[in-house]
């Protein structure tokens, strides 16, 4: 049995709780969280014991693994803390909000060879797999990102969501995942370049993010890429298209579908729907269970380099210029 705690159990816990809940093999033991209230829900529902501080709950509790659900900049702490205790964690993405923090983490990390996947969720879908292998024999030239939500349109998010020194907004929150996909695909970025506008409504006071966005991404091997974002879409869409020599791919990542055009044949494949986040949970836990984590999709070091793209991004749109990404 694997006996698992949780350190924060706001929103994307109940996710990964969910998941846990349903498998036969774990044990959810222990859950920690500063806010009474939240922690005493999460706990009716969930089961394990209640924590409020998780120095206490890493001392009394025997654990294989621990989800890290944090704000990004309350980790160094509770990482390095399991890495002492030779703990591993799941850690929810972005790895800090600071680059030289993150930097400073990850160096204590690699001294303590401490067990960290990090939660950058498309990495792991069977969906990314099938264009790996069916784009294994073209080479690919041009690529466009696309993410729409409409969070400015309905305003149903909690008030501080669109403080971006708070949330971060689109790129901090959301678009970093596809940077990071992009990454995983195609390598490191060596310069990015972008705008904003705010169409519906000005920034002022609380309401500080950034309504649409666009960015170009200049790649190391040359690929050249585009990421689109608005919170004034209809519905929620996240879509990468891919033009090679040899096709076209079209990746749905909402519907989990994938079509490749090759120019006289279009191929549509349908990967299961479920919860994408099952995917990345499996594969920690079976590195956990084997001990082997070669197969880790993203490691803290490779977390901080997307984070590094993501406030590259972030910079390249505050100051109108070319930023090494």
């Amino acid at each position: 049995m694997i006996n698992v705690g949780f350190i924060g159990v706001g929103s994307i816990s109940a996710v990964h709780l969910r998941f846990l809940q349903s498998r036969k093999d774990v044990r959810v033991v222990a859950l920690c969280d500063i806010k009474p209230a939240t922690l005493r829900g999460r706990v009716a529902e969930f089961g394990g014991r209640p924590y409020h501080y998780f120095h206490e709950m890493l001392a009394r509790e025997q654990l294989d693994a621990v989800w890290l659900c944090t704000p990004p900049e309350v980790r160094r702490e509770p990482l390095l803390d399991c890495a002492r205790r030779g703990i591993a964690v799941f850690c929810e993405k972005p790895v800090e909000r600071q680059a030289t923090a993150a930097a400073a983490i990850a160096r204590a990390l690699a001294r303590l060879d401490a067990k960290v996947q990090i939660g950058y969720v498309f990495r792991a879908l069977p969906l990314v797999a099938r264009l790996r292998a069916a784009m294994a024999d073209d080479t690919i030239r041009v690529v466009q990102s696309f993410y729409g939500c409409p969070m400015s349109r309905e305003r149903t998010m909690p008030a501080w969501f669109f403080d971006k020194r708070k949330s971060g907004g689109a790129l901090i929150d959301q678009a970093t995942h596809n940077f990071d996909l992009l990454r995983c695909l195609f390598g490191d970025v060596r310069t990015v370049c972008g705008m904003a506008h705010n169409p519906a409504q000005p920034k002022s006071g609380r309401y500080t993010i950034d309504e649409t966005l666009a960015l170009c991404l200049h790649f190391e091997n040359g690929v050249i890429g585009t990421h689109t974002h608005s919170w004034l879409a209809d519905g929620w869409r996240n879509e990468i298209f891919l033009s090679g020599e040899k096709r076209v791919y079209r990746m749905n990542l909402g519907t989990q579908v994938l079509t490749v055009d090759d120019g006289s044949r279009v191929r549509t494949h349908a990967c299961a729907r479920g919860s994408m986040y099952a995917h990345e949970n499996v594969v920690f836990l079976r590195m956990l269970a084997r001990d082997d984590w070669r197969a880790n999709p993203c490691t803290y070091a490779d977390g901080l380099r997307t984070l590094r793209l993501t406030l590259a991004a972030d910079r390249a749109i505050e100051t109108h210029r070319a930023v090494s990404g």
